[in-house]
């Protein structure tokens, strides 16, 4: 604005009108109430939402050129990335606009993020002051573990609510991955060693585990469930790839692995770490390229497209068996006090499969035998219809399991007296609602089970 008698510049006002403005000018700059000003418009400024909803047309150039080669090619674009608070102001807009100057559609799809709260449930915002740093996340636990830290609590649509602790969590995992680099880097290959049946087992089951993985995470991308998708990778990664195949290919201290199990194993590693990509670029790349000498980024790496099989299945479902064998041992040595170096007799009364034998006798430092009856006072648990069960002898004190026994039956038996009481009472049958009441019959035919269990065990180190 300026004086007609005085040229003088004298800044600039926002309003809705020209009425408005001049009277926020006169208020401003009380001179200038009975004298004449202009008043001049900035020719370039665009309303911010304005200006906005024209993005899918004026990135291309759309506007000015609306027949060029970019936005012929381009639009419509496929997903639109964006937070649910800004549905009105922003994508119905840009839908709008759309129709109105391109005669279609601006975007096939509209993936919401969750909206970022405090642990009060507050939104983030700068005028609250309650926003971390995420460059001091980053410095203290790695962007990749920030990345992943919030993409695991990120369910489609959902908020987020921040916590630091998921950061931490995504920091440990990228600890398991380089701690899993140096253990299979740190392994010496002897190219005359035979490869063992149970490292091809290993290799068969995991390999299988992959696909069925890539088969299951294309479906949730397809779904756009980018957290459930995250999951699935990171189990397949720490439970299964870390936690058991390693265990089960890793060679004795001291000793090397033959090369057909290390190649397939930097094979597998490579193709864990393409999965990973998308959530954690940096450390992904890194390792990528201290597995094998190349120069190609992951970035260009191709995920071989799966389909899920029934032999693949198959050979899931056989080891999930046997891991749960497995667990079973050593909850009764953890059960027990048993050390892992003491070997364990393992018998077997039903069907079983012997192939994966030795991948037990492995890991569970058992002998197997095929029996028709168990030992007395072994411990015993079912896979499936088969019975296992592990003779004890002399590796515990009798007297001190049969008082441990019989305090764990005292206690189910008050437990039971006081669902019953509640079920033999016709008034609570009868006003209760029915989950309620289900569920009382429930925690009575359990502690019915774990009785006579119990019962039995102690008879059997009695006898």
């Amino acid at each position: 604005m300026s004086n007609s008698n005085n040229p003088k510049n004298y800044g600039f006002v926002v309003a809705a009108s020209e009425e408005e403005a001049r009277a926020k000018v006169i208020a401003q700059y009380p001179e200038l109430k009975d004298v004449p000003f202009n008043l001049r418009q900035d020719a370039d400024c665009l309303d911010t939402w304005f200006s906005s909803w024209l993005w899918p047309i004026s990135v291309f150039d759309g506007i000015n050129n609306p027949d060029n080669k970019e936005i012929n090619y381009y639009y419509p674009t496929n997903d639109l990335v964006t937070g649910p608070d800004i549905i009105f102001f922003w994508v119905a807009r840009m839908i709008m606009s759309g129709y109105e100057y391109r005669k279609e559609k601006c975007f096939k799809n509209v993936y919401f993020t969750g909206i970022v709260r405090d642990k009060l449930g507050r939104k983030m915002s700068k005028q609250l002051g309650n926003s971390p740093d995420p460059l001091e996340l980053i410095a203290k636990y790695g962007a990749d573990g920030v990345r992943m830290g919030l993409l695991l609590t990120a369910p489609a649509g959902n908020d987020l609510p921040f916590d630091e602790a998921l950061c931490e969590q995504g920091r440990n995992f990228n600890n398991k991955i380089w701690n899993s680099l140096r253990l299979v880097k740190g392994w010496q290959v002897d190219t005359t060693i035979e490869t063992s049946r149970e490292n091809r087992l290993a290799v068969n089951w995991f390999n299988a585990l992959r696909k069925q993985t890539v088969a299951e995470t294309d479906d949730l991308f397809a779904k756009y469930r980018i957290s459930e998708a995250l999951m699935l990778i990171y189990k397949l990664f720490w439970d299964e790839f870390s936690s058991w195949y390693l265990e089960i290919i890793k060679p004795e201290y001291g000793k090397p692995i033959d090369i057909e199990t290390y190649n397939n194993t930097v094979f597998l590693f490579e193709e864990l770490l393409k999965l990973l990509h998308p959530f954690m670029p940096f450390i992904t790349e890194e390792l990528y390229h201290a597995l094998s000498d190349r120069e190609e980024s992951i970035m260009f790496a191709q995920i071989e497209k799966q389909e899920k099989t029934v032999e693949n299945q198959r050979i899931i479902d056989d080891f999930e068996r046997t891991k749960e064998i497995i667990t079973n041992i050593r909850n009764i040595r953890a059960l027990k006090n048993i050390s892992p170096k003491e070997t364990l007799n393992l018998q077997i009364s039903g069907e079983h499969k012997a192939e994966f034998d030795g991948i037990i006798k492995k890991l569970a430092n058992v002998e197997i035998a095929n029996v028709t009856e168990k030992s007395a006072g072994a411990v015993s648990f079912m896979v499936s219809t088969t019975e296992y069960a592990v003779p004890l002898g002399n590796l515990i004190n009798v007297e001190e399991e049969i008082a441990k026994l019989e305090t764990e039956l005292n206690y189910l038996a008050g437990f039971l007296k006081s669902v019953n009481a509640k079920l033999s009472n016709e008034k609570f049958v009868a006003n209760a609602k029915p989950e309620i009441v289900e569920n009382e019959r429930k925690k009575q035919a359990d502690a019915e089970t774990k009785m006579a269990t119990i019962k039995e065990n102690i008879q059997q180190l009695k006898s």
